[in-house]
């Protein structure tokens, strides 16, 4: 009864009447463009891409120096494959060049967010609340696709703010309340803590849960070894950490509920989801453009590339070709759903993720999952290479542990590597997460560059 009322008179009275705010608008939009074909939804996404840059030219200083620096004009971008002649905007850029990359004439609020610094180089950027309104838009025609709808309760195993004053936790927890969003955090998730969530869970019996990957494994874990039987929800959502296969088989086993992984990033939002198919990611293509860029050219299907986004709404301080630091892989084929948004076929974790031999090989983070995933006796793990390119696997012990395990994961490594590669397992109490209250499985200070122009 409630969601019904919430969803037909509440929301929008307050959304749209009383807020002016065009969230549900926009959510209708996205609702009828995701059906065009995939040519049409590519060349909308394109012209919007045109615009932005053209915006970025002539309004925003950063763009206008940096384009004349490097010889480029928007007006010679004729097609897809033009755009790889325009530089890329960094994090040092953004760090270094905050106030430049405002557009020039822009008038109403800005509000101001930044990263969470899990390498250790935090930064900050701002938007205004039309660009936001879109963006929440484009995360509630997602959260449809798991499930979800207005007014029905959802759980979220997510981060915690810090610093609020009481008069902002109180309206904070006003708004969830009324949203029917209760919220977890991911910081502390103890044996203790995992109980605690499971009983939560059976209480309140949300209709989607959202969470980071890895927090809502672990407490898929503990339920699934204590034996807890949960109220099913529509779908969980996992999100801000790389999804494994064997991730997804645990968590569907314990939740009794299809997962859904979503890709974003905290500096444009959703960039990408999964539908009902899970045949790989649709790209947010109105108001997110991808580029995949390998060897100084677009990766084609299949072939991994540096994840370079544009934010094709925002007009505040527009993020233009943002490399992001991520790497993921464009599928070959669209989803058998019938929506025309472009596909990602994978999400392959962070470019800081790889790991390089003494030869400079390159071995994926992704092989410690696949490893860890059949020794019960390892609780927790991580990889951690630094610039001498020395590697050492951190290892939390669980119950039964054996120095023999240890062994094999140094064996399996130099296979890969080489017996040159310097590779250290190190038993320890905990890992902690980062900042932004995430696990990074692998953590490389070996700069990798896939998106380098080759050498003439």
């Amino acid at each position: 009864m409630y969601g019904e009322l919430f969803r037909n008179i509440l929301f929008p009275l307050y959304e749209t009447r009383l807020r002016g705010r065009e969230t549900l608008k926009h959510l209708e939009d996205l609702e009828r463009s995701q059906w065009l074909s995939e040519g049409e939804i590519r060349d909308l996404g394109f012209r919007r891409m045109l615009a932005a840059l053209h915006f970025a030219e002539q309004n925003v200083p950063f763009y206008r120096a940096r384009f004349a620096e490097h010889g480029v004009r928007v007006a010679s971008v004729k097609a897809p494959e033009d755009l790889v002649r325009l530089p890329v905007l960094t994090r040092a850029d953004l760090r270094a060049h905050g106030p430049e990359l405002l557009a020039e004439g822009f008038v109403g609020k800005l509000y101001s967010s930044g990263t969470g610094g899990s390498t250790g180089e935090p930064v900050r950027f701002r938007f205004d609340h039309r660009t936001y309104e879109r963006r929440v838009a484009a995360a509630m025609r997602s959260d449809g696709w798991a499930g979800a709808r207005l007014g029905d309760r959802e759980l979220h195993l997510w981060s915690t703010q810090f610093g609020e004053t009481l008069a902002k936790k109180a309206k904070r927890s006003l708004h969830e309340a009324i949203l029917r969003k209760k919220m977890i955090s991911a910081f502390d998730l103890s044996e203790a803590r995992f109980a605690a969530l499971l009983d939560e869970i059976a209480r309140y019996r949300p209709q989607l849960i959202v969470g980071y990957t890895s927090a809502l494994y672990h407490a898929a874990r503990y339920a699934l070894a204590e034996g807890r039987a949960l109220p099913p929800p529509r779908g969980v959502v996992t999100s801000a950490e790389r999804l494994f296969a064997h991730q997804r088989e645990a968590i569907e086993r314990a939740f009794g509920a299809p997962v859904f992984d979503r890709y974003g990033c905290r500096e444009l939002m959703l960039i990408a989801a999964e539908c009902e198919r899970h045949e790989g990611k649709h790209i947010h293509m109105e108001g997110v453009y991808v580029e995949l860029l390998r060897d100084g050219r677009h990766a084609l299907p299949g072939e991994p590339g540096e994840v370079v986004v544009t934010d094709l709404a925002c007009r505040s301080m527009p993020l233009i070709r943002y490399k992001n630091q991520d790497v993921a892989i464009a599928a070959g084929a669209p989803c058998a759903c019938g929506r025309g948004l472009p596909m990602l076929a994978s999400v392959e974790g962070r470019v800081l993720d790889l790991l390089v031999g003494p030869d400079g090989q390159l071995l994926a983070g992704e092989l410690f999952p696949h490893l860890i995933k059949d020794q019960p006796t390892i609780a927790r793990y991580q990889v951690y290479q630094d610039r001498r390119r020395a590697i050492t696997v951190r290892l939390v012990p669980a119950k039964g542990f054996q120095p023999e395990t240890a062994r094999l994961i140094e064996r399996t490594v130099r296979q890969h590597l080489g017996e040159r590669a310097e590779i250290c397992v190190q038993i320890v109490d905990k890992i902690p997460l980062t900042p932004g209250g995430k696990h990074r499985v692998t953590v490389s200070e070996v700069p990798v560059e896939l998106s380098r122009r080759p050498a003439a």
